[in-house]
């Protein structure tokens, strides 16, 4: 009997069974994470929405959320997540009587009014030297 022959005849068997198994495993976590997504595991029940989202810089940004019910402003950067503010009431985010979409801005100058009006630089016309 020829051993190197049935060392090789070997070796190719344990290789094609790794791959073989490699390719199972890679196939069960592919339908482990479709089945999660399509049943909603990703975002839990749905207790947390992400209602807007408004990008302050590449790694800054505002995001509006609503968990359980309490709608909630946060600030996101690379080093923290900061609670900015917490609304009583509901806020209706549906399309308004013009037919537009709500925007993020349209919520923040709602909110806050229009900050900028009359300051210097902002175009308006009302300069004060």
């Amino acid at each position: 009997m020829n051993t190197s022959s049935d060392i090789w005849f070997s070796f190719a068997r344990s290789v094609s069974v790794l791959f073989l198994v490699l390719a199972l495993l890679i196939f069960v976590f592919y339908l482990i994470k479709k089945v999660s997504m399509a049943k909603g595991v990703r975002g839990g029940q749905g207790f947390i929405k992400v209602l807007s989202v408004h990008h302050l810089s590449p790694k800054e940004k505002l995001v509006l959320l609503n968990v359980l019910g309490e709608t909630l402003l946060i600030g996101v950067t690379p080093s923290q997540i900061s609670k900015i503010s917490s609304l009583e009431h509901e806020i209706d985010l549906s399309e308004g009587s013009t037919g537009q979409a709500f925007t993020f801005s349209d919520f923040l100058t709602q909110k806050l009014g229009s900050p900028f009006k009359g300051r210097a630089g902002d175009g308006s016309g009302n300069e004060e030297k």
